[in-house]
């Protein structure tokens, strides 16, 4: 937490990182970035560094925080881990607390991060049956057409 809050511990941090996974940051990346703001979401009091890279701001997260700072990971795993074998909400509010709309909101969170959005570093780990949806989107007006994944271990592409 407090290499967040000092500059001088974040930055050699994040570079290090930037160096060993370069592919899950935008190009722009290469070229430098600048530190921005530290937030403390209401939910966690995580504090968030946001960076700015080319004009756009970008939010750095620890990752043993569940999407939108609903919990620990360390405080819903094994709950979490047991869905996994369908044992029901309710059984999870008894054994683990809160109720049975917690647990169903916390398993639907960790669906909110798309498959298809995911960086791929070895397309040989991708199971065969994997299959994904084409995009159409817009890149500074130009029409682009994505297909993150397909199947057979094939990866990411990206034509204009």
């Amino acid at each position: 937490m407090d290499k967040i809050e000092d500059r001088k511990k974040f930055r050699p941090e994040l570079d290090e990182f930037i160096n060993e996974f370069i592919e899950l940051f935008s190009d722009g990346i290469k070229n430098g970035y600048r530190l921005k703001e530290i937030r403390y979401p209401k939910k966690s009091q995580m504090p968030t560094r946001r960076i700015i890279v080319d004009s756009a701001a970008y939010t750095v997260r620890p990752s043993f925080v569940m999407p939108y700072h609903t919990a620990f990971t360390s405080e819903v795993e094994k709950a979490l881990f047991l869905r996994k074998f369908d044992v029901p909400f309710w059984a999870l509010t008894h054994v683990f607390g809160r109720d049975p709309m917690y647990w169903h909101r916390m398993e639907q969170n960790l669906g909110r991060n798309s498959i298809v959005g995911t960086t791929i570093k070895d397309p040989d780990l991708l199971p065969d049956h994997i299959v994904a949806d084409e995009k159409y989107s817009r890149l500074k007006g130009e029409k682009r057409f994505t297909c993150p994944l397909l199947s057979a271990r094939s990866a990411y592409w990206e034509s204009p």
